[in-house]
């Protein structure tokens, strides 16, 4: 393999829904931490990266985010968190660039009371 032949050096991040890698561009962060579920790259905590709705419905099915996050969050706080994702969603896929900085600063709190998350023993 020659250097042309590998990915260029834009960081790739999987998705949790359907497991594929892609550039970070294309791709909307989830994160849990003391203030709760957040979507923004800058979004303190432990991150989920998601490409598409259908994604974080599968994510949301298979308790990926539980696994990613490594803490138990509400099953209604995650669904509410589709609404953010949703918006994050159509920003990244309309630019089809990465997300504006003030889209990046930005950052949805979802319906989780902080310390809400609980590890999960295991």
């Amino acid at each position: 393999m020659t250097t042309s032949d590998t990915r260029s050096a834009a960081p790739y991040r999987t998705c949790i829904g359907c497991r594929q890698s892609r550039p970070q561009a294309e791709l909307v962060r989830c994160a849990v931490g003391p203030q709760g579920a957040r979507v923004g790259r800058r979004a303190a905590g432990r991150g989920a990266w998601l490409c598409s709705m259908a994604c974080f419905h599968t994510a949301l099915r298979r308790n990926a985010f539980e696994r990613s996050w490594k803490c138990s969050v509400p099953q209604d706080a995650l669904r509410d968190l589709g609404d953010s994702v949703a918006v994050a969603l159509a920003e990244v896929h309309t630019t089809d660039t990465h997300m504006t900085e003030a889209g990046m600063r930005e950052s949805s709190i979802v319906g989780v009371a902080p310390g809400a998350p609980t590890s999960r023993k295991g």
